[in-house]
């Protein structure tokens, strides 16, 4: 249990910098989408390198999420589980697709998970919500922000997944999502070690 309490809580932290650390980097890419895929190449040690420790750190995440679903049974903890185990299927999508490949190709790779992503995020959301709404291991005040956001993003991430807005659009909600895994990891360290 303490293992799991700390790979949730530390892949929490540490997924908030991966966050901040691409938002830096993007903002250096260029707009266009093949000059975007060309400049990611070009310094794909360091877009590589970010997209790997992602992994890793989404991977830690799930660790502690599909063992808090064993140990107790949770419907809500299987449903966080199952998402992010898909969002982690991302990761080799965009490694494998948008090294060193033609344009058509890396397009397709972005496509491929940019979906995959949302469609996984659309199922960890309301895994927490539902996780927050029968918890009690947060005070109240905390535990009605995380449901609140909770709420919000799966909203937002099942409005992008129908196509009603674009993915860009749905990242204003960036710093909700920042502090939903914030209170994440602080969930982990307050749950109870039996």
């Amino acid at each position: 249990m303490k293992t799991a309490k700390l790979l949730w809580s530390i892949g929490s932290v540490l997924v908030n910098v991966t966050i901040g650390i691409y938002i830096y980097l993007m903002s250096n890419a260029p707009s266009e989408l093949s000059e975007r895929f060309q400049y990611i190449n070009e310094n794909w040690t360091i877009y590589g390198g970010h997209w790997k420790a992602e992994f890793l750190i989404m991977t830690l995440i799930a660790i502690g999420a599909f063992y808090f679903a064993i140990y107790w049974k949770s419907i809500s903890w299987t449903i966080i589980s199952i998402g992010q185990l898909i969002i982690l299927l991302t990761y080799p999508i965009m490694l494998g697709g948008y090294r060193n490949t033609p344009f058509e190709v890396a397009e397709m790779a972005n496509q491929m998970a940019t979906v995959t992503f949302i469609f996984g995020n659309l199922t960890f959301f309301p895994g927490l919500f539902i996780m927050y709404l029968k918890s009690d291991v947060l005070k109240s005040g905390l535990r009605y922000v995380a449901l609140i956001i909770s709420a919000i993003t799966t909203l937002t991430f099942a409005i992008v997944y129908l196509e009603i807005i674009s993915w860009n659009q749905a990242l204003v909600l960036a710093p909700l999502i920042n502090v939903l895994y914030l209170i994440n990891a602080y969930y982990g360290f307050k749950i109870k070690v039996q």
